[in-house]
């Protein structure tokens, strides 16, 4: 069968599992075969209509092959260059493109032929390759170890960074292609290696055992690479001759043997008895001088025996429970309470802990025993004394804690529960300042700061509120325990003092009431002695003269006389009367309850309702308050601020009354300012004796002139006071300040 050349390029075009892709000189697309079309995933009539620069990640990448391929400087050979491809998909494929020229039967360049083979498959290979590779280099670096390869010909093949970091000395010389020989030999010049001595003949000897031994590896060896530096050198051989280095630093090894042989000779010193013990039969292994002269056995004599054999409370069954969780890793240590029998049979208590020793090949236990005789005595006293305290405290009627100095409670007595109302365990760790009322916080709190090392203890009296929300005060005794300047504990007792502290305040009131009866007296013998007198006198005088008129047989002055007698008489009637009333109201107990101000606002302005009808008074301010004090006197004491402003008003003004109070420093002030004929200021303080009047015309302001007396008594008795504001225009204001207390 015959063929041409023609079809048989047309047959190869079409089978060739590379994609082929033929170009005009203008660039553009001119055929594709099914391989390329399958390539790129677009139909043959799709790739027909799209330029080269489509078919690339990079746009510009068409240019540049281009440009090299008409350069010149390759003559007629194909060009070959690696590029990247898109696909229909948006999928970058990587591809090796073989570009060449075109030429018609008469070698004019039409055109050009690009073969495109797909790497897709080679890259990944290599990206597999690249990767096993990069983990293999990561594992090397990751061993802590120093870990060398040396091919056949004793030449570095690949070493990782922990080996050139052993051998820091020698790293210089530690490359790929350098024999091992020519490592030592530059490691013993720089000293990298103190064993080999220092003169060269050493340096030979150590050099031919080190060869030796590398190229007949057996058992690992140590060898030491500087003052406090040992490394263990093991070496193998492959069954291709190479040979594998490894290098562990055992520095840390070498102390840790060494510490445990100074601890060997410690633990033989120390007075507790300490044994080394097999887990898997019980025998002893080690035993401490101590154990050996408390338990009169010799050392040999205690390797034949079992840990159970010391043993003379337990069985063994019961032991091994004991110690069980030690060994199931649940607990890494066990103290047991047992006895040891001596060898001549007499027992002593001893307190056993015990603990299994890791990182042995083995499994050991080692157990600490303390003879704890003396101990037990010390703490069945201790014991007995805790008791006695215990009962001690639990029967005290005060409550008595102990705390940090923090004041987190760390002891409470049933008292301190009982009080609160809160169980013990629920006490502690709580702090007791959350039980005191919060307006004392700042004085304890001043007062647990002034306790110091010079004066570590001091009394304060303060309420706080038992479980029924009661207040009781208490007097408190605080100790705080000093650890040189350090405060570690405080201790405080507290005794309930309310029933003392209630009849000291009865006897203060009694006292403070007596002393205003006192007063009253003197005053009232004062007003006797001098106020009285004078209508006395006027009385006398007038009957003397009716007497005489009347012996004289006169009687035209007679009816003036008596006149004046009545009158005086009942001057006198109306002031005994006044002073009755004075002191009924002024010194009697006070009867403490809250109430709303307005209240007794509204009942002294009712007891005046006819008075202000008559003079058309209004009254008005704001006294939304609520008040600690004598309803009743309360009362009395605004009815007669209230009945001065209507009787001193001014001629043809009708009374004008304004009350209002206002909380100030813990203090109530309540002001009542009328707009009468006012007060002159040197007339401020006298106004409130017993008996003074500013007017003597008793027609036009009648009244006995203890109406402001009586409303200072008032205050005062409530522990307040009473005073006019003299710069207040026009009329008066009377300022009252009572402490606003709770009742």
């Amino acid at each position: 069968m015959k063929y041409t050349a023609d079809s048989l390029l047309e047959a190869l075009y079409e089978t060739l599992p590379d994609p082929v892709v033929v170009l005009g000189l203008n660039r553009n697309i001119l055929a594709a075969n099914s391989a390329a079309v399958s390539f790129f995933g677009y139909s043959e009539n799709e790739l027909l209509e799209m330029r080269p620069s489509q078919l690339y990640t990079d746009p510009e990448e068409p240019n540049r092959v281009r440009e090299e391929f008409f350069s010149g400087s390759r003559g007629e050979r194909p060009l070959h260059r690696r590029v990247t491809f898109l696909s229909k998909k948006g999928e970058a494929k990587p591809a090796e493109l073989t570009l060449n020229s075109l030429k018609s039967d008469s070698g004019e360049a039409v055109g050009l032929v690009t073969v495109i083979r797909d790497l897709s498959d080679v890259m990944a290979v290599e990206q597999e390759k690249l990767f096993a590779e990069g983990l293999l280099t990561e594992a090397f670096e990751s061993i802590s170890e120093g870990f060398a390869l040396f091919d056949d010909a004793d030449r570095l093949v690949v070493c990782n960074e922990a080996y050139r970091n052993i051998y820091a000395l020698s790293a210089p010389a530690i490359k790929k292609g350098e024999t091992y020989e020519a490592i030592l030999r530059f490691g013993l010049a720089a000293g990298q290696y103190p064993s080999a001595g220092t003169t060269k003949a050493s340096h030979e000897a150590w050099l031919r055992t080190a060869m030796a031994t590398h190229r007949n590896p057996g058992e690992p060896i140590i060898d030491k690479i500087g003052p406090d530096r040992w490394i263990q050198v093991e070496e193998r051989i492959t069954k291709n001759n190479y040979r594998v280095g490894m290098r562990t630093d055992v520095s840390a090894l070498r102390r840790i043997k060494s510490e445990a042989e100074r601890l060997g000779h410690i633990l033989e010193g120390v007075a507790q008895e300490v044994y080394l013990i097999c887990l898997k039969s019980g025998k002893i292994i080690n035993a401490n001088k101590a154990a050996r002269d408390n338990l009169q056995y010799s050392l040999s004599e205690l390797r034949e025996m079992n840990a159970r054999d010391l043993n003379a409370e337990y069985s063994g069954i019961e032991l091994a429970e004991m110690i069980a969780p030690i060994i199931s890793g649940e607990a890494k240590v066990v103290t047991v309470d047992t006895q040891h029998r001596r060898k001549d049979g007499t027992v002593y208590p001893c307190r056993v802990r015990a603990e299994k020793m890791d990182d042995t090949t083995e499994p050991v236990m080692l157990s600490f025993a303390e003879d704890v005789t003396e101990r037990l005595k010390i703490e069945r006293a201790l014991e007995r004394k805790q008791q006695e305290f215990e009962t001690l405290v639990q029967n005290l009627p005060d409550i008595i804690t102990r705390s940090r100095p923090d004041t987190t409670l760390t002891y409470v007595n049933a008292n301190y529960a009982e009080f609160t109302g809160i169980p013990v365990e629920k006490m502690l760790g709580r702090k007791f300042l959350e039980f005191a009322p919060d307006e004392i916080l700042e004085e304890l709190t001043a007062h647990l700061e002034s306790l110091t090392p010079d004066n570590p203890i001091r009394t304060i009296e303060q309420p706080i509120c038992n479980k029924n929300g009661e207040r009781r005060w208490y007097l408190w005794s605080n100790l705080m325990v000093f650890d040189g300047t350090t405060p570690v504990e405080l201790v405080s007792v507290g005794r309930d003092i309310t029933e003392s502290r209630e009849a000291q305040e009865r006897i203060a009131t009694q006292s403070r009431e007596l002393a205003l009866r006192n007063e009253a007296l003197e005053q009232f013998g004062s007003i006797v002695s001098h106020d009285l007198k004078a209508p006395l006198r006027q009385i006398r005088v007038f009957s003397e003269m009716i007497k005489e008129d009347s012996a004289a047989g006169k009687t035209d002055n007679l009816a003036s006389y008596s006149a004046h007698v009545v009158e005086r008489a009942r001057a006198m009637e109306r002031m005994i009367s006044s002073l009755f009333s004075y002191s009924q109201l002024a010194y009697r107990s006070v009867g403490w309850s809250r109430f709303p101000l307005r209240d007794a606002v509204s009942e002294a302005w009712k007891n005046l309702a006819m008075q202000a009808e008559e003079t058309a008074a209004e009254i008005s301010g704001n006294v939304d308050l609520t008040v600690s004090a004598d309803f009743n006197l309360m009362i009395q004491l605004l009815q007669n601020l209230f009945a001065n402003a209507i009787k001193y008003r001014r001629k043809e003004v009708p009374p004008r009354i304004q009350v209002s109070a206002v909380l100030r420093n813990e203090e109530i002030e309540i002001a009542v300012a009328d707009n009468g004929i006012g007060i002159d200021p040197k007339h401020a303080e006298v106004v409130f004796d017993v008996f003074e009047r500013l007017h003597s015309d008793e027609h036009r302001y009648d009244g006995a002139g203890i109406g402001l007396a009586l409303c200072r008594r008032i205050a005062q008795s409530h522990g307040g006071s009473i005073a006019i504001d003299t710069n207040f225009r026009p009329g008066t204001r009377f300022i009252i300040r009572l402490p606003a207390k709770a009742v």
